[in-house]
């Protein structure tokens, strides 16, 4: 295995096209291109067709039609195509000829499969060529710990680069805090909004200056919607959810339909809007928190002559898709750029001035012990969007982050763009307190209509265990406890951890715990108490 690690803009994806390129002279040789979204596909789908023009092609994702997929199974099974391009369903795909794998941007975290038969399609793609004795290259300005962890200690080769391909300069980072009167607007202040800004004054003054520059703003913020909730100021009843234990999100009008809705982002529940508090009756409802929707409301108020466009899951389901968005961008026909997670990733925009990434502290203090590490590499995906198409020693952009904790690790590494100084830093963390990748985990997920069934069910897989005197000094078992969202669609969820030092061990007691449970499941339902179990190794969130 390779590990291509390498500055954002460095030219990672034409280093290994290059590669490829080499590799298909072969007789009949055909490779797999992952990439960890849909929304990648159609960009990188057309720079493939230019640099391999004689060269068929086979794109597999769940956003084309049955029909189309069907076919493109085909010509990669009959080795018709001789590149396979997709997202993690790509990897099962039969490829007779395969000769190379690719999987781009390896440290993202949508190559786990979360729902029915899970599987990591990185990882299963690095199995995949260890079986066939072929190459795989991963590709990353980010790469996971594990991957890193893999490179640094000779298990992977290790090509870097560091350098802009053009030569451009990083982008420069501004870290608000926004505990700081003096970044705020205060009553009198030219340009400030009539209602309570949503964003600071030092960002509003450095968007003003980057539109004057006649340059595209990019505003991140991974909360799509209107408000997270709504709140009766007189009893505060909250909207929340009656399948699930989660607030439903507002949604303005023309986004999930005519009129403003609840919307529920677990189960998909929709409903309007009430008028009153169901519980007290009053008619005083506040929306509290913003979503890309109210940021787009506050931007187009604040600069009123700026075309904003919004890039979400609900407006690319609006219009012809997210490739029709990100071609706006492309084209020069939008100012700001207001949007959740989607804009951060691998596009290559060529006249971005400023990157804003707005409420990170949000993802940084999190029960999930990789929260720090997955905001590290999304604020470094996102700051690369800036500045790209720059030449020598040209001025790569800015990325400007509101926090409230500027002292954090996560944004001093970020200031100084030390991607190796906070892996070596996340690493000593996790080998201080004995978490991957220097321990390994699996989840028991229980799922049925009462949490106390679910629990009792873990609790009892739990003595089982202990019976079989299958916990030891190298395996952990904890207990069982709700899960973070612990009801979902009316039914309720709890999960066991099991932790090991000992891979083999993990696996043995693993191999255990599933002969155990089928004994008396049908399927993966427990005959006795109809509780719905999982088996998932190597978790990504707990």
């Amino acid at each position: 295995a390779i590990l291509l690690q390498g500055q954002t803009g460095s030219g990672k994806t034409a280093v290994y096209l290059n590669w490829l390129e080499s590799i298909l002279k072969q007789e009949q040789a055909q490779v797999l291109i992952l990439v960890p979204e849909i929304n990648l596909t159609p960009q990188l789908e057309r720079r493939i067709h230019a640099y391999f023009p004689d060269r068929r092609m086979a794109v597999l994702h769940s956003g084309v039609s049955e029909k189309q997929r069907g076919l493109a199974w085909y010509e990669a099974m009959t080795g018709k195509a001789q590149i396979i391009l997709g997202t993690r369903l790509a990897v099962l795909t039969p490829i007779p000829n395969l000769r190379a794998i690719v999987v781009d941007e390896e440290h993202d975290t949508s190559y786990k499969q979360q729902e029915g038969t899970r599987y990591s399609a990185r990882d299963l793609a690095i199995w995949r060529a260890h079986d066939q004795h072929i190459p795989i290259l991963l590709s990353s300005a980010t790469p996971s710990l594990e991957t890193w962890m893999a490179a640094q200690a000779g298990r992977y080769e290790y090509i870097r680069l560091d350098q802009r391909a053009q030569g451009a300069s990083l982008p420069s980072v501004h870290l608000i805090n926004t505990r700081d009167p003096q970044s705020q607007f205060s009553p009198g202040d030219s340009g400030a909004p009539i209602q309570r800004s949503l964003i600071t004054k030092t960002l509003s003054h450095a968007i003003s200056k980057t539109l004057d520059q006649k340059k595209q703003c990019l505003i991140l913020i991974n909360r799509r919607g209107y408000a997270p909730v709504l709140n009766c100021t007189a009893c505060n009843w909250l909207s929340k959810c009656t399948q699930c234990s989660a607030c439903t999100v507002m949604h303005k009008a023309g986004a999930l339909g005519r009129r403003p809705v609840l919307s529920c982002h677990h189960c998909g529940l929709v409903k309007p809007i009430p008028s009153f508090c169901p519980d007290c009756g009053n008619i005083d409802l506040k929306a509290l928190g913003h979503g890309t929707q109210k940021m787009e409301d506050a931007i187009e108020e604040m600069w009123p002559q700026a075309r904003v466009l919004r890039v979400d899951t609900d407006s690319s389901r609006k219009s012809k898709g997210a490739e029709a968005l990100f071609q706006e961008i492309h084209d020069g026909n939008v100012d700001v750029v207001v949007g959740t997670q989607m804009i951060a990733k691998g596009n290559d925009y060529q006249n971005i001035g400023l990157v804003a990434v707005l409420d990170a502290d949000s993802r940084l203090y999190s029960a999930d012990f990789r929260a720090a590490e997955r905001l590290f590499a999304q604020l470094v995906q996102v700051a690369g969007r800036a500045g790209r198409s720059g030449t020598n020693g040209e001025k790569g952009g800015e990325i400007y982050i509101e926090t409230q904790y500027p002292e954090s690790p996560v944004f001093q590494f970020l200031l100084r763009h030390d991607v190796d100084g906070f892996l070596r830093f996340t690493a000593s963390e996790r080998e201080e307190a004995r978490l991957p990748p220097y321990s390994y985990q699996a989840l028991i997920h229980a799922e049925a209509k009462s949490l106390d069934k679910a629990i009792q069910f873990l609790n009892e897989l739990k003595d089982k265990l202990k019976a079989r005197t299958s916990i030891t000094k190298a395996l952990r078992v904890y207990d069982p406890v709700p899960k973070p969202v612990m009801r979902v669609a009316g039914s309720e969820r709890a999960q066991l951890l099991i932790e090991s030092t000992n891979r083999k061990a993990l696996q043995e007691t693993l191999e255990i715990v599933d002969q155990e449970l089928r004994q008396d499941s049908q399927g993966r339902i427990s005959n006795r108490s109809r509780v719905r179990w999982l088996i998932e190794r190597d978790p990504i969130a707990i």
